[in-house]
């Protein structure tokens, strides 16, 4: 009779009771949960195989005994390498030579990685299979013989593995193809896309093992899923349609947005792929996208619908319209770094952690930043998540704020998504970025859900781009008092915070009510300029004039008669555009003028610096043929050209997420590793995967994050700064209360501010503050900070 081991133990609060879960119940639960992750990717078998041999090594008594230790420390027994062994042991030859070799390379990954990331070449050029193959005393023979006989047999395996490898062959047939599509001669894009099959069998190992052991040791009844997915999504439609239908149609602006959103129901039709949402401003573009969503998940029995946007501001006020149509909580999850959820019970917050760990919910709202983790990062709780964009509908906002040194890994792996995962993403915004003409292009151009039509685009058009040459900075508040006699508010949009504090100074005797707004202001401060600059502009008692940096250009509903813009990037230009003139007031199109400001030193901006270049190119363009790009300068055919222009402008390999200490790219490491997996390494064609995993994952971030907070004496923030100081001692949780108290007081630095700093900051019980003499009441910190349009 075959000896019992257990994979976990659950002891009841206050009782000398013990449950007891099996390594067989444990691995057959996890085989089910990962295969059911994998099965619109076609790979459940393959899951299924994974899932089962993850915890193969715990079948041994040094890991029994671990077990039932009080003071065991957590991961003191190594477990996951036995599983990874037999794989490889058992189903991999001398070299990876045939598919049935890549099978087991995969799947080992899968299980040798349940826990965490590991690379496959290392930057040592080391061999991760081969230290799993030949690390020693983990009693490996021990755990896989008590395995097969308790658990399950060499025949079930190898009759599994074999339908596992036909999935496997399946797939790489679909990715030669893709990459075939891009002319992958050298095959880099496709070692990039088995990357992610990798990425994604370790994902749904992740869920289905974390899903298992948490229900076990939490005593949670298993969740289900709808029986019927177009049922589910059908009746959440029904209820979205119903509330459209009750807007009125009496104006054109009224009927070309019914006609939008009318356009986009029916797009929702076709089959899953990749697509593009190009609205203009306040063409009910929260609305339809959710419309089509629905209708799309409806239509071709989508599991999930994932909303994206860069800004947090903006996805408040697109969550607040989503809520208010579905009118049903239970099934939206909000993911992000604003959702504070303190009030609850206990046991809702921990099956709200578990819903953010794996996205299990059947609507998600998250930030951009939050997507691209779940991409790329080498974080387990983001690796987790993987598996949940499988056979969803993901609406991307803004998609040109995709930091453009990551395009490459974008692009494939929205292809990989598209393609292998039937996920369809839906791309919107007002400058569409030409993805397609990347130098890793998504493999076709998105198809226009709503086509350009002169009629309905006209009501909206509430502004024209106006070329106001090249001036000085000191020149422009002589520009500024010139248009503000054509018009009583005024916005002035500059690149760095540095020019905004020299204009705001420079207009504060212009008679005019003047207020700024920028991201060395904490977000208080924000807030009170910005109900004080709607009141201001309500009253209409004086001129308005407020300058700001790039905080104003979105999330922000308000309207000046008049915006000025410094050159930047079109996106900024178009984003600045639409806080212009925004509701119609003036019936004819108004001026939005672009200022090339002369000697600017953008060096600590060299994107920005970049894309201003381009627009300087794009404006002259158009002064020489104006008809080329329809004489508009916000045209589909200007933004085309714009992109295009801007991706030439960078050097080869940027897009690849460049690392300059590591002389690598984050698409070498993720794919082909042709750096570090050479001829050199002793192990060179033994293995197929040469990826080095872990290492890419932790290099990754969205932006710089060797940041620092800093809470600043603004308000209240003055009291909360001296209540920290009056605390002899603090808690965990006292602090954790507080730092949500002050959270709104807050501003981040970079290092290199930091340092610039070091004289007006101190620290009080291990949290810095800033000196009241660096934090101006009216512009905030007085030192220049970068901004980044994408937030956590």
């Amino acid at each position: 009779m075959a000896q019992t081991f257990f994979a976990h133990i659950r002891k009841a609060a206050g009782s000398d009771n013990v449950q007891r879960q099996t390594v067989e119940e444990h691995s057959r639960h996890t085989a089910h949960y990962a295969s059911h992750c994998l099965q619109a990717a076609g790979l459940s078998q393959c899951g299924y195989v994974a899932g089962l041999l993850h915890d193969a090594g715990k079948c041994k008594e040094e890991f029994q005994t671990y077990l039932w230790q009080p003071d065991g420390k957590r991961g003191s027994v190594n477990h996951t390498f036995s599983g990874c062994r037999m794989l490889l042991e058992h189903f991999h030859g001398e070299s990876s030579a045939c598919m049935e070799d890549v099978t087991a390379e995969l799947l080992a990954y899968a299980v040798g990685a349940h826990h965490g990331l590991f690379d496959c070449v290392d930057p040592n050029r080391l061999s991760g299979f081969q230290h799993r193959v030949e690390k020693e005393k983990i009693h490996y023979e021990e755990s896989r013989d008590h395995f097969l006989l308790s658990c399950a047999s060499w025949d079930e395996i190898e009759a599994r593995f074999k339908k596992a490898n036909q999935e496997i062959t399946d797939v790489c047939d679909q990715l030669f193809v893709l990459s075939d599509q891009n002319g992958d001669e050298t095959r880099q894009e496709f070692s990039f896309y088995l990357g992610l099959v990798a990425r994604l069998l370790a994902s749904a190992v992740m869920e289905g093992d974390r899903r298992d052991t948490a229900e076990f040791m939490e005593n949670i009844t298993p969740s289900s899923e709808p029986d019927d997915w177009p049922a589910f999504w059908e009746k959440r439609l029904h209820r979205v349609e119903e509330k459209l239908k009750a807007f009125p149609q009496t104006s054109p602006i009224q009927r070309a947005r019914t006609k939008i959103s009318e356009q986009c129901r029916h797009f929702a039709e076709k089959p899953e792929g990749v697509y593009r949402l190009n609205v203009p401003t306040g063409g009910g573009k929260t609305l339809s996208s959710l419309r089509y969503a629905l209708a799309h998940a409806a239509r071709w029995g989508k599991k999930r619908v994932i909303f994206v946007t860069p800004l947090l501001a903006i996805l408040e006020q697109n969550a607040k319209v989503i809520r208010d149509f579905l009118d049903e909580d239970a099934i939206i999850l909000e993911h992000h770094s604003n959702v504070v959820q303190t009030e609850e019970k206990e046991d809702r917050l921990d099956m709200r952690e578990l819903a953010i760990e794996s996205w299990h919910a059947s609507v998600i709202l998250t930030t951009m930043v939050q997507l691209l983790n779940t991409f790329f990062l080498g974080k387990t709780a983001s690796v987790r998540r993987f598996q949940s964009l499988c056979e969803a509908v993901v609406v991307i906002d803004e998609v040109q704020t995709i930091p453009p040194h990551m395009l490459s890994l974008f692009n494939l792996t929205v292809n990989f998504l598209s393609k292998i995962c039937h996920t369809t993403f839906l791309l919107c915004s007002a400058t569409q970025p030409c993805l397609e003409q990347a130098d890793h292009p998504l493999v076709e151009r998105p198809v226009d859900v709503v086509p350009f039509e002169k009629s309905l685009w006209e009501p909206f058009r509430r502004t024209r781009l106006t070329d106001a040459g090249a001036r000085p900075l000191d020149s422009l508040p002589g520009l500024i008092r010139q248009v503000l006699q054509e018009a009583d508010s005024l916005l002035v949009i500059s690149n760095k915070k540095e020019e905004a504090a020299f204009l705001y100074r420079a207009l504060s005797d212009s008679g005019a009510a003047c207020f700024h707004l920028s991201a060395s202001m904490c977000a208080a401060h924000r807030r009170d300029t910005l109900r004080a600059l709607y009141q201001a502009l309500e009253q209409n008692r004086t001129k308005v004039v407020c300058v700001a940096t790039q905080v104003m250009e979105a999330g922000v509903d308000i309207s000046f008669q008049r915006v000025i813009r410094l050159a930047a990037g079109m996106d900024n230009v178009i984003q600045a555009a639409g806080r212009c003139n925004r509701h119609g007031q003036e019936l004819s199109p108004v001026p939005v003028y672009v200022v090339a400001c002369q000697n600017e030193n953008l060096t600590k901006l060299p994107e920005m610096q970049r894309a201003k270049t381009v627009t300087l190119e794009l404006l002259e363009a158009f002064r020489q043929r104006p008809q080329d790009f329809g004489g508009d300068l916000a045209s589909d055919r200007s933004i085309q050209w714009y992109y295009r222009a801007l991706y030439a402008h960078m050097e080869k390999g940027y897009q690849d997420y460049p690392l300059k200490k590591e002389r690598d790219t984050l698409f070498s490491l993720m794919g082909s590793n042709s750096r570090l997996y050479t001829e050199e390494c002793p192990f060179y064609g033994k293995y197929s995967l040469g990826q080095a995993f872990r290492t890419a994952g932790d290099l990754f971030q969205v932006f710089e994050e060797k940041t620092t907070d800093v809470v600043v004496p603004y308000g209240e923030g003055a009291s909360l700064i001296a209540e920290l100081a009056s605390q002899a001692g603090v808690s965990p949780g006292w602090l954790r209360a507080w730092s949500q108290q002050v959270k709104p007081y807050t501003l981040t630095l970079y290092e290199y501010q930091k340092q610039r700093l070091s004289h007006a900051l101190y620290e009080v019980n291990g949290v810095w503050i800033l000196q009241p003499q660096a934090y101006d009441p009216k512009i905030g910190l007085t030192w220049e900070q970068q901004n980044s349009f994408l937030e956590v």
